[in-house]
């Protein structure tokens, strides 16, 4: 992979504010406390169904209750694990607004539902944003503003081939990623320049520095199957493992589905081997498929079936 580096928020330390709350460590304290200011009490505490007793378990369980809401609050303003709504707060906080994938147009028929940009791209973006501050024409601010231009944009890459050139590579969301040209111009006139991007507009572009001659074209998708036999071990059932197997590869070529990064045969085995099975036989692909910063992989089908049963 030739990506440019961003650092993996799922290998951030969780906060030492997060604790786990534990029933029975608040209960027994809370009795200590208790004791500790009233020594007769201790026999009565003994008993569990004591009223006294009872008070202090429904203390101990609001306690959780309000720990587990301190430990929600903390993940809901932190980057790495803010979702929805309180995702959209932070990205606030940098002027990084959710794009609009698709409009609501209740008036059609049958009604649009309004589409949004999904936590994972839109929680990219935030972290790029300081990246969109600079000035200088950096890779990564080219990157940033290619993916602010439109919700159709999945990837891009910026590369300069030579001073005062730079070449934008655009991956859709649409198919197999290759983009139309409507997708094209948008982010053309995003830089600042005419819809096939000969010319530059008459008014100054906010993000693309003056002097830079900009160019924004397709990115190269090579299409390739998944096809395996399972061998099963006895017992599960061979479509309930088939359809986890499908489940784990969608997710798995859906997320190498990205400017610059390989598909691999360790990565494919991995999701194909659920629980159930015994053994894997890919078929396809034979090697693993190596892309460059400009070019994705994009997974046209599945094929997977049960070859037999392991005795």
């Amino acid at each position: 992979m030739t990506a440019f580096k961003l650092l993996d928020l799922s290998k951030v330390p969780v906060p030492d504010i997060i604790q786990s709350p534990d029933f029975e460590t608040t209960y027994r304290q809370l009795k200590d406390i208790l004791v500790g200011l009233e020594p007769a009490y201790a026999e009565v505490l003994a008993l569990e169904s004591e009223p006294l007793a009872k008070a202090l378990q429904v203390f101990a369980y609001r306690e959780i209750l309000l720990e587990a809401k301190i430990n929600d609050a903390t993940r809901a303003n932190m980057l790495a694990s803010a979702t929805g709504k309180d995702l959209d707060a932070i990205g606030a906080r940098y002027n990084v607004e959710r794009l609009e994938l698709q409009a609501e147009d209740l008036l059609a028929s049958p009604p649009v539902i309004q589409v949004l940009e999904e936590d994972t791209g839109y929680r990219r973006r935030i972290q790029m944003a300081f990246d969109g501050l600079n000035t200088a024409g950096s890779e990564d601010a080219y990157v940033f503003h290619a993916l602010s231009a439109s919700g159709e944009v999945l990837d891009a890459d910026a590369s300069s081939p030579s001073p005062c050139n730079m070449v934008v590579t655009i991956l859709g969301r649409e198919g197999n990623g290759i983009p139309n040209e409507n997708l094209l111009s948008s982010v053309r006139r995003h830089f600042g320049l005419s819809d096939d991007g000969s010319t530059v507009l008459d008014k100054a572009s906010k993000v693309r520095p003056l002097g830079d001659k900009v160019s924004v074209v397709a990115a190269e998708v090579h299409e390739y199957e998944v096809e395996a036999v399972l061998t099963i071990l006895p017992g599960p059932s061979g479509d309930v493992i088939t359809q986890a197997a499908e489940v784990a590869v969608q997710a798995y070529v859906a997320d190498r589905h990205k400017l610059g990064y390989d598909v691999t045969l360790s990565g494919l085995y991995a999701a194909l081997h659920q629980a159930g099975v015994h053994s894997v036989e890919l078929i396809s692909p034979v090697a693993d498929l190596k892309m460059n910063a400009v070019q994705a992989a994009y997974c046209r089908g599945i094929k997977i079936s049960v070859g037999g049963v392991d005795e």
